[in-house]
């Protein structure tokens, strides 16, 4: 097995490490809470202006407006998805070279894979919405 350089390490080293763990999974939560903000809202403004009210429904110009501008903010969060989970593996893999006992999972990263699948049927509701 692989030598680690923290196998001999005193306790308070290891529960930095611990601490550095922990801070990660609270940026990566708070990238998935500002994720979340966005689609959310996005798909608020769009249920709100963008709703068909019946049969023979079409957009108007400010319509097309706000579904336009939904569509963005679901985009920009499902973005913000992608740097947190590029930003969490490059810290993720910093730290298992130092540290041999970093968790093997991340709850964060199960969270936001979560908030992603959720962003992505929004974003394809809008889309199918918008092309009908």
């Amino acid at each position: 097995m692989q030598s680690s350089v923290t196998d001999d390490l005193d306790l308070s080293t290891k529960l930095a490490f611990e601490r550095t763990w922990l801070a990660e999974e609270n940026t990566t939560m708070s990238w998935i809470r500002t994720a979340t903000s966005l689609i959310t809202f996005g798909f608020a403004i769009y249920s709100f202006f963008v709703v068909p009210n019946g049969a023979g429904h079409s957009l108007t110009g400010r319509q097309w407006g706000a579904a336009i501008f939904s569509f963005m903010l679901v985009f920009i969060g499902l973005m913000s998805l992608i740097f947190a989970a590029l930003q969490r593996r490059r810290a993720t893999h910093a730290m298992r070279r130092l540290y041999s006992g970093t968790p093997p999972h991340s709850l964060a990263g199960t969270a936001g894979a979560v908030v992603a699948v959720m962003g992505l049927a929004a974003a394809a509701i809008l889309l199918v919405d918008l092309i009908d």
